[in-house]
C-alpha cells in the first residue's frame, strides 16, 4: 500500500503546482477566510477585551500567513523559511504598533467583544464553506470532462492498437502498445501488402490526450490508405506529411519509424522520422547495431523529401523499435532507462520468443520507473 500512495501524493503536488493561481482564487479566499477566524477566536479566549484595531489587525495577518505558507508548501517548498521570516518579522511589527497605540485605542465591554468575535466568526466561517464549496464544484466539473476525454481516447487507442501478433515462412512480428494513465498517441501496426511483403512501423504523436488520441486515428488510416498506392517507407512519409499540417493543432507532430521486409525476407528498407533508433541484433554477434537516421518528424515542417535505406538481413536478425515512454523513462532519482539498458535486454535475450522477450523488457521498464507515458515496442525476427 505505502508504494500506492506515494504516486497518488505526487499527483497531488503536481496538480497544485501546475494549476494557474486564477484558478486557485475561491480556494486561496476560503483558506483566508477559515484562518482569519484565529484572530477572533483568539481574542474570545482574552475575554474578548482587545481593541477592535488590534482583533482585525491579527485576523486579518493571520489569514494572509495561512495563504502564504498555502502557496510556499503547493508551489514551490524553499518558500517555507521565507514566509516563516516574514511571520515572524510581521508579527512583531504588529506587536509593536499597538504597543506604540495602545494609548489611543478602546477596550469593548465583555458583551461587545463577544458580539463582535461572535458575528465576525460566522460571517468568515460560512464565507470560508461557500468558497470551499464554489472550488470543489468548479475543479469538480473539469475532473469530470478530462475523465471523460481520457475515458473515449483509451477506447480509440485500445480499438486502433490492439497487439500484433504475424508470422510467416520468412519473418515474425509481435507489437505491443502499454498505454499510461495520460493517454498519449503511440501507435504500432503491421500490415502484409498483397504482393506478400511487409510493412511495420511505429508512430509516437506529441502530447496527451484525446486530440493526440484522434490525431493518432487519422496517421494509422493515411498509412494504411497510402500503401495501397506505395509501400515506399520514404515516400509514405511524404504523403503523410502533406496530409498532417490540415488536421493537426499547429504545435503537434509525429515521430515514426517504418520497416518494410520483401517477400522472401531478403531485403528490408526502413526510414525514420524524428523517431529513436531501430535496434538491430544479430545471433552470435555480441554487440547491437543501432539503425539511425536524423530526419524531421512528420508535421512539424514542410520538410524535403525523406530518405530511406536498405540492409540484407540473416535468419534470426531480430528488429526492436520503441518509443521514447521506454527509452526515456526516469527513474525517481532522474536517471532515463535509456538505450544501453534496451541493448543490454535485447543482448541478453535475443533467441527469446517475441512475446517473452517483449514481457521482459516491460517488466524492466516497470522495475526501473514508474509509467507515465505510452509504452510501445515493436518486434520483428528474420526465419
Amino acid at each position: 500500500m505505502p508504494r500506492l500512495a506515494r504516486p497518488a501524493q505526487r499527483e497531488r503536488v503536481l496538480y497544485f503546482r501546475k494549476l494557474p493561481l486564477r484558478r486557485l482564487t475561491s480556494l486561496l479566499l476560503a483558506i483566508f477566510c477559515l484562518f482569519s477566524m484565529f484572530g477572533f477566536l483568539i481574542d474570545l479566549f482574552g475575554y474578548a477585551r482587545k481593541p477592535t484595531p488590534v482583533v482585525l489587525a491579527w485576523t486579518l495577518f493571520t489569514g494572509a500567513m495561512a495563504v502564504l505558507y498555502f502557496i510556499a508548501l503547493a508551489r514551490a517548498h524553499r518558500l517555507v523559511l521565507v514566509a516563516a521570516g516574514v511571520h515572524l518579522l510581521g508579527s512583531w511589527l504588529i506587536s509593536s504598533l499597538m504597543h506604540f497605540f495602545s494609548a489611543q485605542l478602546v477596550n469593548p465591554s465583555l458583551e461587545q467583544g463577544v458580539h463582535r468575535a461572535a458575528i465576525a466568526i460566522l460571517i468568515l466561517s460560512t464565507s470560508a464553506c461557500g468558497l470551499f464549496l464554489r472550488f470543489i464544484l468548479k475543479e469538480g466539473r473539469r475532473s469530470v470532462r478530462l475523465e471523460t476525454e481520457l475515458s473515449f481516447a483509451h477506447g480509440i487507442q485500445t480499438t486502433l492498437v490492439p497487439i500484433i501478433e504475424n508470422r510467416s515462412p520468412r519473418w515474425e512480428v509481435y507489437g505491443i502498445s502499454l498505454p499510461s494513465e495520460k493517454v498519449g498517441g503511440d501507435l504500432v501496426d503491421a500490415v502484409v501488402l498483397e504482393d506478400g511483403s511487409l510493412f511495420a512501423y511505429v508512430a509516437d504523436i506529441s502530447g496527451h490526450g484525446l486530440p493526440a488520441g484522434v490525431l493518432m486515428g487519422m496517421v494509422k488510416a493515411a498509412v494504411r490508405t497510402q500503401l495501397f498506392a506505395n509501400s515506399d517507407p520514404a515516400a509514405l512519409f511524404d504523403r503523410i506529411n502533406l496530409v498532417l499540417p490540415a488536421v493537426k493543432e499547429p504545435n503537434m507532430y509525429a515521430t515514426c519509424a517504418a520497416i518494410r521486409i520483401s517477400r522472401d525476407g531478403r531485403v528490408i528498407e526502413y526510414a525514420l522520422a524524428g523517431h529513436p533508433p531501430i535496434l538491430l541484433a544479430r545471433p552470435g554477434h555480441n554487440r547491437i547495431e543501432h539503425l539511425i537516421d536524423e530526419q524531421f518528424p512528420l508535421g512539424l515542417l514542410p520538410a524535403p523529401r525523406w530518405n530511406s535505406h536498405t540492409l540484407t538481413p540473416s535468419a534470426g536478425d531480430l528488429l526492436l523499435i520503441a518509443t521514447d515512454g521506454i527509452i526515456e523513462a526516469e527513474s525517481k532519482h532522474g536517471d532515463e532507462f535509456g538505450l544501453e539498458r534496451l541493448d543490454e535486454l535485447l543482448r541478453g535475450n535475443v533467441c527469446r520468443p517475441l512475446p517473452g522477450l517483449s514481457a521482459e523488457i516491460h517488466s524492466a521498464v516497470r522495475a526501473f520507473a514508474e509509467q507515465s507515458d505510452d509504452q510501445t515496442l515493436l518486434l520483428i525476427r528474420i526465419l
